[in-house]
């Protein structure tokens, strides 16, 4: 379980870093061309490309950060009436079935980037490989199946029900 905390932890350092880069970089950017078109009259052509490819990023890999801090939407009205010994099966049923979901969808979403790559397709402004940007996708997809592995595991391997808030590890 240990071995769990650790690589979660670090997952965490990383998603945080990816994503708070991104939205300082999608800030400045968006500032400085405000700045510039108010200023000299001109503005940045490739802010708008950037800010695409930003958005991208923070989506998909906010998607593993989100599951893993139990922030991702949830309706808890139909669980809460449950006895806990059902809300136990309940749980252990959601993350396996999310966990079978999330998988597929990051292979299709490899597959996806792995097209754009042999297609060789580029941004049309900075000349970028889209499947170099389009990579959070799969890794976002990722992140959040790992998330849901070990909530599963975590859940399976205690006595009792643990609450969601004392299940998640504070990165």
């Amino acid at each position: 379980m240990e071995i769990l905390q650790k690589i979660e932890k670090s997952w965490g350092y990383l998603e945080r870093g990816i994503l708070s880069i991104t939205t300082i970089l999608m800030s400045v950017m968006l500032i400085g061309n405000a700045l510039s078109r108010y200023i000299f009259s001109k503005s940045w052509g490739f802010t708008e490309e950037i800010g695409q490819l930003a958005i991208v990023v923070l989506t998909f890999m906010g998607l593993g950060y989100a599951a893993r801090k139990s922030m991702h939407i949830e309706m808890s009205g139909f669980f809460d009436l449950l006895p806990m010994k059902y809300r136990r099966l309940l749980r252990l049923f959601i993350n396996f079935v999310t966990a079978v979901i999330l998988v597929f969808v990051t292979y299709l979403s490899f597959q996806y980037v792995f097209h754009l790559q042999d297609i060789g397709q580029v941004t049309p402004i900075l000349r970028l490989p889209i499947y170099t940007v389009m990579f959070a996708v799969p890794i976002g997809f990722l992140f959040a199946f790992i998330s849901y592995v070990i909530d599963f595991i975590k859940v399976v391997s205690s006595k009792e029900l643990i609450e969601e808030e004392e299940i998640r590890i504070d990165v």
